[in-house]
């Protein structure tokens, strides 16, 4: 039967860790914008994609929120779904902190990243502090889950992996297929229609982020492209990780994508593509995959199999006699084949009837037998060398 691969139960419990401070750092950001603007001014914010002064979340950290806590809940829970999202957790998180410390650190009065920020206020250096902190965590945690993966069935019986039933993984890995052919459509796109100069914009986000928090387009694109791919994978092999990679963007997905279409459907602006036609195509396809698409993703990871009806002991692999290995106690059985000698005088003693003959030197012929004239070269014994002449 084929080895699947899982967390260790030390891993996932410093992975729970590890997305539970994650959790706390988005939502610490989320209820200080909160306090800052008010929640109708916060709602209103993202609602017209006009982020305010310092603002430093989008909707984006809505759906980042709910999988850094749904991933620690399942690390703590023992759900076999919980590798996928910490895996989905983290790399978010990594991304996240990355662009943060570097558009933070990097944005001055003459060298401008944000289009509303104020680098002497509190929340401008706060969300720099706070990044680098989390960018250290989120290293550690990605260290953490890749050290941790253990091969299944393991010495101790545990209970084994689950993976998507057969239609169901191959049903959500075409989804997710889909998923990267529009991801690829959009930059593809964008590159075509941009300049060189403008690849800068697009993948760094210089000059052209609205929150503190926010990534930029490009970089955004291909984090989210490099897991879609993987989960794209792992359901269509039915590997144990691609219920929690697919649940994990799932997840992360629809709150945003709810937002984005209830914002612009309550000023009847929803699906208004007068200025950029094509894109706006291309915006709108990834809008319905990210609302409906989640959702199927969801029902169609929600419930799995296991990979084997139960534990079972894995193979033993060959073994080889070394220094320091003690033979097991107790009388062992008659092995097949030669046998030790049995207890007895020792076998360096002469037998008992005569003399030992000698060792070295010629052969002494029979009694009555003439002995060889010295120079005369013995007779061959036999073998593999040359021939006597």
């Amino acid at each position: 039967m084929p080895q699947s691969m899982a967390l260790a139960k030390g891993a996932r419990i410093t992975g729970g860790v590890f997305c539970l401070l994650f959790f706390l750092f988005t939502a610490y950001w989320l209820a200080a914008d909160a306090g800052e603007f008010g929640l109708g001014g916060l709602w209103q914010a993202w609602a017209r994609q006009r982020a305010g002064l310092n603002q430093a979340t989008t909707p984006f950290h809505v759906g980042l929120a709910a999988v850094q806590l749904t991933a620690a809940l399942a690390a703590f829970a023992g759900r076999r779904v919980a590798g996928g999202l910490l895996a989905v957790a983290t790399t978010l998180t990594f991304a996240t902190a990355t662009q943060a410390a570097l558009s933070t650190g990097l944005h001055t009065s003459d060298n401008r990243w944000y289009l509303h920020a104020d680098i002497d206020a509190t929340p401008f250096e706060g969300v720099f502090l706070s990044s680098v902190c989390l960018f250290l965590l989120s290293v550690a945690a990605c260290a953490v889950l890749l050290a941790g993966m253990r091969s299944w069935p393991r010495r101790t019986p545990t209970d084994p992996p689950k993976r998507p039933a057969r239609t169901a993984g191959l049903a959500a890995g075409l989804l997710l297929g889909v998923m990267v052919l529009w991801n690829l459509a959009w930059q593809g796109y964008i590159l075509v229609q941009s300049d060189a100069a403008s690849l800068p914009v697009f993948y760094l986000g210089k000059g052209i982020l609205s929150a503190l928090l926010s990534m930029a387009p490009g970089w955004s694109a291909l984090v989210f492209l490099a897991l879609t791919s993987v989960a794209m994978l792992s359901s269509l092999m039915r590997g144990a990780a691609a219920r929690g990679l697919a649940c994990g963007l799932a997840v992360q997905a629809l709150p945003g994508a709810l937002v984005t279409v209830i914002g612009p459907a309550g000023n009847g602006t929803l699906f208004d593509g007068a200025s950029t036609p094509g894109l706006t195509v291309i915006g709108d396809v990834g809008l319905l995959l990210d609302l409906f698409g989640s959702a199927a993703l969801l029902a169609l990871t929600v419930r799995g199999e296991p990979v084997a009806p139960a534990w079972f002991a894995p193979a033993a692999g060959p073994q080889f006699a070394a220094p320091g290995f003690a033979a097991p106690a107790g009388p062992q059985a008659p092995q097949p084949g030669l046998q030790a000698p049995q207890a007895g005088p020792p076998s360096w003693q002469p037998p008992v009837g005569g003399p030992v003959a000698p060792v070295s030197g010629p052969p002494v012929p029979p009694p009555g037998i003439p002995p060889m004239p010295p120079g005369t070269p013995p007779p061959p014994q036999g073998g593999f060398g040359p021939p006597q002449y």
